[in-house]
């Protein structure tokens, strides 16, 4: 067993996965212990506001490179790659100029829309927020194509505890939301300059790579990134950010607080995990496709590693998380603790089933892949609107709950398929990142 353990460890894959989670898990672990106090000085209205931003966000944040950051890890070129990186800065500039154009006369239809007149003045920084996510994922993946692991574990450090501090220190000074918006903006900021400020020092002299007419031709080269990947994310993310809206339009802001306080308590150490599983699998795979080696048997130990250590974790807390809620965060907090509960099958198979979602791009199936993942829109909206017609938001968070776990199993077992009886195709890949 102990000689089990070291051959693992000593594998360049987990070497590289435990980088990126050791670390983070740290600032997590500060982020968990910080929101003991948060709960004590946001209420469930704050949370609400800060879970429609977020939402809001999620969905604008899907235009703000127009997916070309994804392309940065495909070419051999280093100059192709930097000239990447920079038409994903570019286009994240004018996406977010065009934002707050939109959003300067649309201000009062969206709060309609949403059934909350407070997220009124926070729409104006969504533009902000979109353009800092696009030069934030935009240089995590040109690190991650150069392997610096360790970089963009200090990138998610810095981001998660200024957001944390930021959220500790305003909610002392300022009512409202305004605390935990500016925590994550200002997270942000900070993850960048510690991208850029590594980026500059070392690769400096690279940015003379970059041109307008270069920039032009990848645009064109990897055109397939905003006329395809783009859109599915697009329904990835609305999809996700349905239980918000509708909690907030249906119901009231403070019941999408409820869920948005359980939902992150869940979810962030979930997504800590298994980003850092997907952004090191997507890379060491594009290399085994590249040399025609096999996927299917790495594919089957990841799953079964993966779910020896995840499974009873997930049992116990499944069990206990209204207690657990109360005892941490206190009696106010039970009903973010039954609805973390509720939501929690489709978190499980999130945690298990993400890191493999750029399979379908390795065998060129994304047409497959986005049909699903609209029959999984309307399978989600439809079980929302089960419990707004029935008036119980219990029934409508399990009805999606459900049906995400169930279509996230076919996924699973269609990946299997597709790894088992296919060889990569040799075409230019086209990864898409899925929150499921």
């Amino acid at each position: 067993m102990n000689r089990a353990f070291r051959t693992i460890w000593n594998s360049e894959f987990f070497r590289n996965v435990a980088t990126l989670i050791s670390g983070t898990s740290l600032a997590q672990a500060f982020s968990v212990v910080i929101y003991i106090v948060l709960a004590k000085i946001y209420t469930e209205e704050d949370f609400g506001v800060f879970g429609l931003y977020m939402s809001i966000l999620n969905i604008t944040v899907i235009f703000s490179t127009a997916k070309y950051e994804l392309a940065i890890l495909l070419p051999k070129s280093e100059k192709e790659s930097v000239n990447l990186l920079g038409l994903s800065a570019l286009i994240s500039v004018g996406i977010s100029i065009l934002l707050l154009l939109i959003l300067i006369p649309a201000n009062s239809l969206i709060c309609r829309w949403l059934g909350s007149d407070q997220i009124s003045t926070w729409l104006y920084f969504i533009p902000l927020s979109t353009l800092l996510v696009g030069w934030f994922t935009s240089f995590r993946n040109y690190s991650n194509r150069q392997k610096k692991y360790k970089l963009i574990a200090g990138a998610n450090i810095g981001q998660s505890v200024s957001n944390s501090l930021v959220k500790l220190g305003l909610g002392f000074l300022i009512a409202g939301a305004a605390g935990l918006i500016f925590g994550v903006i200002f997270g942000q900021l900070v993850g960048i300059l510690v991208f850029f400020a590594v980026h500059w020092r070392f690769k400096g002299a690279s940015a003379g790579w970059i041109k307008w007419s270069e920039m032009k031709r990848l645009a064109r080269k990897y055109s397939l990134f905003p006329r395809y990947n783009m859109w599915q994310g697009l329904i990835n993310n609305l999809s996700g950010a349905f239980p918000v809206f509708i909690l907030s339009s249906y119901f009231s802001t403070g019941m999408a607080g409820f869920y948005t306080f359980g939902y992150m308590i869940l979810y962030r150490p979930v997504n800590l995990v298994a980003n850092a599983f997907y952004q090191v699998m997507f890379q060491r795979f594009v290399e085994k496709k590249h040399e025609n080696r096999p996927l299917h048997p790495e594919v089957l130990l990841y799953l079964k590693r993966t779910t020896q250590v995840i499974l009873l974790p997930f049992i116990v807390s499944g069990i206990f998380f209204p207690e657990i809620f109360v005892f941490i965060f206190g009696n106010e907090w039970m009903e973010a603790g039954r609805y973390a509960q509720i939501i929690l099958p489709w978190i499980f198979m999130v945690c298990l089933v993400m890191p493999l979602t750029f399979i379908p791009d390795l065998y060129k199936k994304q047409r497959v892949a986005m049909i699903i993942d609209a029959i999984k829109l309307v399978a989600r909206l439809g079980g929302l609107m089960v419990g707004v017609i029935m008036e119980n938001v219990y029934i409508g968070l399990a009805l999606y709950s459900g049906l995400s776990a169930i279509i996230i199993v076919y996924n699973l077992f269609w990946y299997l398929k597709l790894v088992k009886t296919l060889p990569p195709a040799d075409e230019q890949l086209i990864p898409i990142e899925r929150n499921e």
